[in-house]
């Protein structure tokens, strides 16, 4: 490594040429750990000046050398592993975009050469099924470790102008290489966010995801998917476990409280959350790909939804649970430990893990298989208290995405309140229960748990709003929230199951009603005086026409509540479902039927 240290070739090895010189370096086993080290340890000012042009030639140099077809396989394969930390070590120091251009092509004129043999030497590697398959799955791990580094920066773009796509599907399908699948789907939605908002119509990787009709690709996608998925599920449960207790493993437990060195020992709340410090793995990223394909591919979602139709025909003898079931499962722990640990890594997943429950909320065709009878239990998270409803196994996976939502609004109510995600998470709710309204279906459902949910959100807003550390999207949560509960008011007694499920709905919103009647003063403190935004203007007054609505139908049941004289929380449920029963929620009358309420995910991409 003395050429890394600044000397030239010809200055370690003056007999030999430079071809000879670097053929045998790359002979050499490659000492990652040293190589490492060294460059982390550079500044980011020793790359641009000192070490910039012994960075370039051993860029140029790997890139040649791996791109060259006649070279042994041994050769190429190191040109490539070096590369790959030199990458990673280089991009990590923060370099703007044309400080990475000079720091690998020398000169900024040079990029364009530079950076496009680079890319021309990936396609070439990964889409030759002449190429070993170790080679094209270190040529894949290169192109991500390059793209997950280079992030939104300029350089990226040269990944553009050379279309991976068929490459990547060809490694999916191919036998040799298809146990690479996860990863190459990774890296096509690495290459699909690339510059997303401002450039997609020039994104090829972006029109692919939407326009492909390979369905063995989208199959293998599932596949690798569910496998990513499920291990990640395992790494939490491995953490803690919190498997539904049977009756042998509750006498279990029963049996060591009475040894004497317990009788006294307390029982344990939450676990430690330090023990989640290092959750999710990195397989958690697989909802990603699922994310792109459910979003802009119909034909994708037909796939996704026709092997649910199959399992729930009895005909899966699979130990992991369905795609759809993974993801739900997996989106219970992300959402439960979202903010647990404080690290932006955790609360990224859980963002994706809400959008995707959005995602799927909102296409008709998820939604009714969703509706439809589970014939597996979906297991979610109990690793936090308060603990969901124990579950009926055989009931619609539609119950476990709530229970996600329910999951995400009670575990991370916290004075840095991740407001854009609970914003989806309402949307999310919102439009679950206006599917449910529209098919008119009817879910047994602890539809308790998700009012007290929603109804704590306010209350932490109301008590905590001067508190938070930022107030930003505050006010469009609380409208969104109002929103939702007075839709659900409104489609109360075609939503919910039973006339008791409506009483204790009206009964909770009563016993709520000082937390609600604040939000009025909140909205008009954090309102903006003088917006000329007619889109704000008009959520402004919806917002205030729905929380109008909620507050009549409150007082109503809040005087006829008094009048009666009740004293208990029973003797006012009892007065509730008397009214109810005779003459049903009062005022829902004028509430004129909502149309499609807008995908909001299409407003975000």
């Amino acid at each position: 490594m003395t050429c890394i240290q600044g000397l030239s070739p010809a200055q370690v090895a003056p007999n030999e040429t430079e071809h000879q010189f670097w053929r045998a370096f790359f002979g050499l086993d490659l000492d990652r750990d040293f190589l490492s080290k060294f460059l982390i340890a550079l500044s980011k000012d020793d790359c641009l000046h000192v070490h910039k042009s012994v960075l370039n030639l051993l860029f140029v140099t790997c890139v040649s050398f791996a791109a060259r077809n006649e070279e042994d396989a041994i050769i190429r394969l190191r040109a490539i592993e070096t590369l790959s930390v030199v990458l990673r070590c280089i991009l990590a120091k923060n370099l703007a975009g044309w400080e990475v251009m000079m720091v690998f092509a020398g000169e900024i004129n040079d990029s364009d050469k530079v950076f496009m043999e680079f890319v021309d030497m990936i396609a070439h590697i990964l889409g030759d099924d002449k190429v070993p398959a170790a080679m094209r799955h270190r040529a894949l791990q290169l192109v991500i470790v390059y793209t997950s580094s280079i992030n939104q920066l300029s350089p990226g773009a040269y990944l553009l102008r050379r279309d991976l796509f068929p490459a990547l599907v060809n490694l999916v399908k191919s036998p040799e290489t298809e146990r690479y699948t996860f990863e190459a789907t990774l890296l096509l939605s690495f290459l699909a966010n690339f510059h997303r908002s401002d450039a997609a119509k020039l994104n090829p990787y972006l029109q692919h995801i939407r326009d492909t009709g390979d369905t063995e690709l989208m199959r293998k996608i599932c596949w690798a998917a569910n496998f990513a998925c499920d291990a990640a599920v395992r790494a939490y449960q491995e953490v803690s476990d919190d498997s539904i207790p049977t009756f042998a493993k509750t006498i279990g437990t029963l049996i060591m409280s009475l040894r004497p060195d317990r009788a006294l020992s307390s029982q344990p709340l939450d676990p430690p959350r330090e023990l989640f410090k290092n959750q999710p793995i990195e397989a958690s990223v697989s909802l990603l790909p699922l994310f792109e394909f459910l979003f802009f591919n119909p034909l994708f979602t037909q796939i996704f939804t026709e092997t649910t139709d199959s399992d729930n025909a009895g005909t899966t003898t699979s130990k992991i649970p369905h795609l759809s079931y993974t993801i739900l499962s997996l989106s219970s722990y992300l959402l439960t430990h979202g903010t647990s640990s404080a690290s932006p890594r955790a609360m990224a997943y859980a963002n994706l893990a809400m959008n995707t429950l959005l995602i799927m909320a909102e296409n008709p065709r998820v939604m009714d298989v969703f509706c439809g009878e589970s014939v597996q239990p979906i297991r979610l998270c109990r690793q936090r208290l308060p603990l969901l409803s124990m579950p009926a196994s055989t009931r619609p996976p539609i119950c476990a995405l709530v229970d996600c939502c329910v999951l995400w609004l009670r575990h991370n109510l916290h004075k840095h309140l991740e407001v854009y995600t609970y914003t989806t998470c309402i949307w999310t709710c919102y439009r679950v229960i206006w599917y449910l309204q529209k098919v008119r279906m009817r879910i047994d459902y602890e539809w308790l748990e998700l009012w007290k949910a929603i109804i704590a959100v306010l209350g932490f807003l109301a008590s905590k709003l001067d508190h938070l550390t930022t107030t930003g999207g505050v006010e469009n949560l609380i409208q969104e929230t109002l929103r939702l509960v007075d839709f659900a008011l409104s489609k109360a007694e075609i939503l919910l199951a039973t006339p008791g499920d409506v009483h204790v709905f009206i009964y909770e919103l009563v016993r709520s009603s000082s937390v609600i009647r604040k939000q009025t003063g909140i909205l008009q403190a954090l309102a903006q005086p003088g917006s000329v935004d007619r889109r704000m203007s008009l959520r402004s007054e919806a917002t205030t026409r729905s929380l109008k609505r909620v507050l009549s139908v409150i007082s109503y049941y809040e005087g006829e509540i008094s009048g009666s004289g009740a004293q208990t929380a029973k003797e006012s449920l009892r007065v509730v479902a008397r009214l109810v029963d005779k003459d049903g929620v009062q005022g829902v009358q004028e509430r004129h039927e909502e149309e499609d309420p807008r995908t909001e995910t299409e407003e975000k991409m």
